[in-house]
């Protein structure tokens, strides 16, 4: 006859049973506790006020406790050692003539939560039974939760339900994938949604409907950034993870990296990071060895890992329009080039762009002094002046990692020529410069003195590489945005060739309906872009970048060293 002594034997075999599940679930990283069923409920949007019905249910569907999760393993076995004579109790109750009562559980899904049973589950699991008796009260079984489900799951489902719920957004949309892994993601969206919806009714000065608020929160920010995502296919390089993961991810942090960085950052340039800093294969030493065997090898790829032609696809949604947003302004001597500095800004102030200024010192003892702050102070006197957003950055550290990060971030860069670079192929690659124009992203702007305050005539220096066609989609932007004239210098000793590269930027212009004057000449590219520029009186010199790799430019030198070196003019350089 089964007895006292029994049952408890039981409990401790049980009990046993439950230890070395626990220590196996740390050992493995596996959570074997009861699902908190008030951790679920208050994640859902929806319930129901069901009467409760007695049915028998599958043990092995009970995943969660209303108010003892803590108290017995995913699997019922008891973790307290004081619950020893309620369970042993129990335990005889169950083998008497009387029996016990059912137990009380809530549903969601497929699966359910004991309410009043906890030790009724623990002794019925003993002796494995698969089925108890239970007064069952339906919440909600819109949730696909199931028995087999980990606790981050049914949290994780339980959550979509409520965003689907609270949105509308799979009859709204049907097309829309938002899917997502983690507990908290969720909520996240829905309170991006709604911060759209107020934004938008302070914008269109009325109320915003739900659904409203919802379609357009999906057209017009998360595609645009989903659409980045796909373009540079960067979920290439986070295989665990969903695209609406990596949107969490790039508008969440887009708070701190515009405090880091300022307003108005670029869409792609936070894809970009992301990519950078998170990428599974960047990380990798042979990523990185085949990027520098690359920079050294090949013209088309910067330090970043952009290719030749990303940065105008982001800047320039077609073929007529330039958006100039952002720029970074390179100051060596806050001082010495002020009047730089002046006409910088100017620059900034025709195309209503912010502007980043950036002063690089090597002691950080420099960074809290008292003429850094005084600098702070005339910058800022100037930007209110000229009606210029913008910031002042003081950074310590390496010039061209600096400069190069806050690059990244700009639509273009503004530097001064505080010195030439040397037209000698061999004294230009160990430059200054030379690790500027291959590492800095976008298009670069070089002056010797001061910017145009007025560009009237603008010099597009053509030669069919992919940089200089980059440099003519910029020039045709840049002549619309000012109203300047372009002159296009095809050079070289080949007649044929020179004809067919005039052919092109030709049909491209009078497809744009851009006026242009064009010259073909016969002498070098260098010779060719510094005579005629100073002939026409030109306000700026447009050019492709780098078309030779580093390995190459050993032997031929570069025509971008060779203009620099010599002219008066600003010259903007393309990527």
């Amino acid at each position: 006859m089964y007895g006292i002594r029994d049952a408890q034997k039981e409990f401790d075999r049980v009990r046993n049973q439950a230890i070395w599940q626990q220590a196996l679930g740390f050992l493995q990283r596996k959570n074997y506790d009861l699902i908190d069923y008030d951790e679920v409920r208050k994640r859902l949007a929806k319930t129901v006020n069901a009467l409760p019905v007695q049915k028998d249910i599958p043990i092995d569907a009970i995943v969660g406790s209303v108010s003892r999760n803590n108290d017995f393993t995913r699997t019922f076995l008891p973790k307290m050692d004081y619950d020893k004579n309620r369970w042993v109790n129990v335990r005889l109750a169950n083998e008497s003539m009387e029996g016990v009562p059912p137990i009380d559980v809530y549903q969601i899904g497929e699966v359910y939560f004991v309410l009043d049973g906890h030790h009724r589950i623990s002794v019925m699991k003993s002796y494995g039974a698969q089925y108890i008796n239970a007064n069952v009260r339906i919440i909600n079984t819109e949730v696909p939760l199931k028995p087999t489900d980990s606790p981050d799951e049914i949290i994780v489902k339980t959550e979509k339900q409520a965003f689907l719920d609270q949105t509308n957004i799979e009859k709204l949309i049907p097309e829309a994938n938002l899917e997502m892994y983690l507990p908290g993601e969720y909520p996240e969206l829905a309170e991006h949604i709604a911060v759209h919806r107020y934004f938008m009714g302070l914008d269109y000065k009325r109320d915003i409907s739900k659904d409203e608020a919802v379609m357009d929160w999906y057209h017009t920010v998360y595609m645009p950034v989903i659409e980045v995502i796909r373009s540079q296919k960067i979920m290439d390089e986070f295989p665990g993870k969903t695209e609406t993961e990596l949107y969490l991810w790039i508008e969440n942090n887009k708070a701190a990296l515009t405090e880091e960085y300022g307003e108005g950052l670029r869409m792609a340039a936070l894809a970009w990071k992301l990519d950078e800093e998170y990428g599974k294969q960047k990380k990798s030493i042979g990523y990185r060895l085949k990027k520098a065997f690359f920079m050294i090898f090949s013209p088309d790829l910067s330090d970043w890992g952009i290719k030749t032609g990303d940065w105008r696809k982001e800047l320039r949604k077609d073929d007529s329009s330039l958006s100039i947003q952002r720029m970074m302004i390179s100051v060596r001597d806050p001082i010495e080039d002020f009047d730089y500095l002046r006409s910088a800004v100017y620059f900034c102030k025709q195309f209503n762009a912010w502007a980043g200024i950036v002063h690089v010192v090597k002691r950080p003892s420099m960074l809290d002094s008292e003429w850094i702050r005084k600098y702070e102070q005339d910058i800022q006197t100037l930007l209110e002046k000229e009606n210029v957003k913008g910031k002042f950055f003081v950074l310590k550290g390496n010039l061209l990692k600096n400069l190069s990060d806050r690059a990244f971030w700009s639509d273009i860069s503004l530097f001064k020529m505080n010195y030439r670079p040397s037209p000698s192929r061999y004294r230009s690659l160990g430059s200054g410069w030379n690790s500027i124009f291959m590492r800095v992203p976008g298009p670069i702007f070089v002056t010797p003195d001061l910017f145009p305050s007025k560009i009237q005539q603008i010099l597009l220096a053509f030669s069919q590489s992919p940089k200089s066609r980059e440099a003519m989609y910029f020039a045709s932007g840049l002549a619309q945005s000012t109203g300047g004239h372009i002159t296009v210098v095809v050079s070289g000793g080949d007649e044929q060739r020179g004809a067919v590269t005039r052919k092109e930027v030709e049909n491209y212009y009078q497809a744009q309906g851009i006026p242009a004057e064009y010259i073909t000449s016969s002498d070098e590219p260098g010779k060719a872009i510094i005579e005629n520029a100073n002939r026409k009186r030109t306000d700026l010199i447009i050019m492709g970048g780098y078309s030779r790799s580093y390995i190459k430019r050993l032997f031929t030198g570069s025509t971008i060293e060779k203009v620099l070196s010599v002219t008066s003019i600003p010259v903007i350089i393309c990527k």
